[in-house]
Parts: C-alpha cells; sequence; structure tokens
C-alpha cells in the first residue's frame, strides 16, 4: 500500500500533467519525455509514472514503449462523438431541467458574457474557465446521474477543444460570448425552449469550429 507521501506526489503529478494537457500547454500529438517530466515536477519516477498510467487510461496520453509518450490528438470522428454527447445532453436538460436553475447565477454569467461583449476584452484563460462553468451549471440540474456522468467523461476534451479553438480562430472567442449571453438571456426569461434551441446553435457553431479547427491545424503541424 503506497505512502501518503507517494500518493500525494502521484496525485499532484497526475494534475500538473492534466492540467497541461487540458489547456493545451502540452499539445495534441506532443511528444513527452517521463524525463523532462520528473525534472518539471522535481519528483522520482515512479510518482510519475503512475501519473501517466492513470492519464494513459483516460485516453489523455498513449504510452509506446521503448518509443517514449504521446498527447492524444483528435481525429474528425473524435470531434462528432464528442459533440453528438454534448447535443444529447446540453439542450436536453434546459428544456426539462432548466427550471431547476438558480436564476441569480445564470443572472450573473448573463452580466460578464455582455460585459465581455462590448468591451471586446477577455483573457484566454478568463474565457475557458468562464465558459467551463457556465456549461456545467447548466448541465448541473439533471436528475439523471447517469447522464451527468456521460458528460464528465467528455469534459476535458471540451476544454481541449475550446483552447484548440480559441488558439486558431481569434473570433471564435467573441462569437461565444455572445451565443453565451443568447443562451443566458432565455433562461432568464424562463423561455427553456428558446435556450435549448440557441444550445443547439452554439453546439452547431462550436463543432464546426473544432472542425475547422484541426482541418487548419493539418496543414501547419498535424495534431491526430
Amino acid at each position: 500500500m503506497p505512502s501518503a507521501k507517494s500518493a500525494s506526489m502521484q496525485s499532484k503529478a497526475y494534475d500538473f500533467i492534466k492540467r497541461k494537457i487540458t489547456m493545451c500547454e502540452y499539445a495534441p500529438n506532443q511528444m513527452l519525455s517521463e524525463a523532462v517530466l520528473q525534472e518539471e515536477l522535481g519528483f522520482s519516477r515512479t510518482p510519475v509514472r503512475e501519473a501517466i498510467g492513470r492519464l494513459e487510461q483516460e485516453g489523455l496520453l498513449k504510452v509506446f514503449p521503448k518509443r517514449g509518450i504521446v498527447v492524444s490528438g483528435f481525429t474528425i470522428s473524435d470531434i462528432s462523438k464528442i459533440f453528438e454527447v454534448r447535443r444529447l445532453v446540453e439542450p436536453y436538460a434546459l428544456r426539462n431541467y432548466g427550471s431547476r436553475l438558480d436564476l441569480a447565477e445564470v443572472a450573473r454569467f448573463s452580466e460578464i458574457f455582455h460585459s465581455h461583449m462590448q468591451s471586446n476584452e477577455c483573457e484566454y484563460t478568463e474565457f475557458y474557465q468562464l465558459d467551463d462553468q457556465f456549461h456545467s451549471l447548466l448541465v448541473s440540474v439533471l436528475e439523471n446521474e447517469y447522464l451527468r456522468d456521460l458528460y464528465s467523461r467528455i469534459q476535458t476534451q471540451n476544454i481541449r477543444l475550446r483552447v484548440m479553438s480559441g488558439q486558431f480562430i481569434e473570433s471564435r472567442l467573441q462569437r461565444t460570448m455572445a451565443e453565451h449571453a443568447e443562451i443566458a438571456d432565455a433562461c432568464m426569461e424562463k423561455n427553456w425552449e428558446r435556450a435549448a434551441i440557441a444550445m443547439a446553435k452554439h453546439l452547431q457553431y462550436s463543432e464546426e469550429s473544432s472542425l475547422a479547427t484541426l482541418l487548419k491545424s493539418r496543414s501547419n503541424t498535424s495534431i491526430i
């Protein structure tokens, strides 16, 4: 049984590497070195290797014996599957459980979105946090824990796609703010059908941006 110290180091290594992957600081298809990761973290081989194993199980890393470690990329099929789940879950949550939302919290997001639309300024990191928090809030009202679990399985990949799209398509961030504002405003009016339709449109545009990002990146450095 691992000691508390080794378990803590493994957890810290896992969190560190996962955050770097999620925010695309370790880019899709990038080769990673176990030795370099140990040096970055200041840890021994064991906790880093255990963290790599966990991330491999989650599909974020690919480990090739005697060849190295690669950050998992995306294919057109991956993107289609991720957005298929999102289309099944997010508009459904609004249509059927929107009335359970904390409208004071929705109003807070609406104010932020409209403010950023007018100022045309938003830090990338702040944007990704807002994006994730807003969608998580909307899905949190689901009573069906199986749907929540299904959504949680794609959450990290969602963030990676958002970061990638923001890096390759600068206008996407501003358009997303407007799309989010439309969803939030419909929720404030308690018009759940309009909110669900606005969400479906947002997911369509997001999927198109993700596919465009994939194709654009292929013309530079492949990410698959």
